[in-house]
């Protein structure tokens, strides 16, 4: 039982921080920390995708980090010219290569024996859901990536001190309201069905709120989390 609870105890803490910041996202200052990178010039970087897809750093958006701790700094960037997105760049002898990029802005990179680095992306236009992505830089320069999701009509506020897990069947919305009826999704032209999100059977939730007879949770399936309202 105490292995169970600890195991508990530990999932809300990382819940908690990332409830955090989906409440309150910080602006992430940049650092340019570079210790023997003073000055980069030209500073050109090819993406993946090779010569096809390169694109000019601008120094004001560097982060120079060691994020896989082998003793060299690496580069977080914040990409603004296409689109708000963050990429990394490992350093392998002073050559930087991209690890890792998706939309969204950079708000924590927490270190320690792994670096943790919080990416956020929000909802705009046809994309309806916001999203919190965690990264996971190991150590052999593999990443764990996990993710929490939420409707850009769910708020996020005042949440429980303590946080309590429960198995409960229903369908997750989008707002603590009965909304069944359907409609055209003006984007994509699909059928919508009110305000659902998706229906789920004797599943573990996580509870963050509680609203009269809704419960505002985390549902978790694998590495992604979706948070919507469902009737206690």
């Amino acid at each position: 039982m105490s292995n169970i609870l600890i195991g508990y105890a530990q999932n809300n803490n990382a819940i908690r921080a990332s409830l955090k910041l989906l409440q309150t996202p910080t602006e992430f200052q940049f650092s340019m920390n570079n210790n023997g990178f003073s000055k980069l010039a030209t500073p050109q970087f090819y993406s993946a995708n090779g010569h096809t897809d390169v694109f000019t750093i601008n120094p004001r958006n560097i982060h120079f980090v060691d994020f896989n701790n082998d003793g060299n700094k690496d580069i977080i960037y914040q990409d603004t010219q296409h689109y708000l997105a963050t990429t990394l760049f490992v350093n392998k002898n002073n050559d930087f290569t991209e690890m890792w990029s998706g939309p969204g802005k950079l708000v924590e990179v927490k270190q320690g024996e792994e670096t943790t680095i919080y990416v956020l992306k929000n909802a705009i236009g046809c994309d309806y859901s916001s999203r919190l992505i965690e990264l996971i830089v190991h150590n052999d320069n593999t990443i764990t990536q996990s993710s929490i999701a939420y409707h850009y009509n769910t708020t996020i506020r005042g949440v429980n001190a303590v946080l309590k897990q429960k198995k409960i069947s229903g369908i997750l919305r989008t707002q603590p309201i009965l909304d069944n009826k359907d409609k055209v999704d003006p984007c994509s032209g699909d059928l919508i069905n009110g305000n659902q999100l998706k229906t789920i059977e004797n599943k573990i939730v996580t509870i963050i709120k509680k609203q009269k007879n809704w419960l505002l949770v985390i549902y978790k399936e694998k590495d992604n989390s979706s948070i919507g309202w469902i009737i206690n």
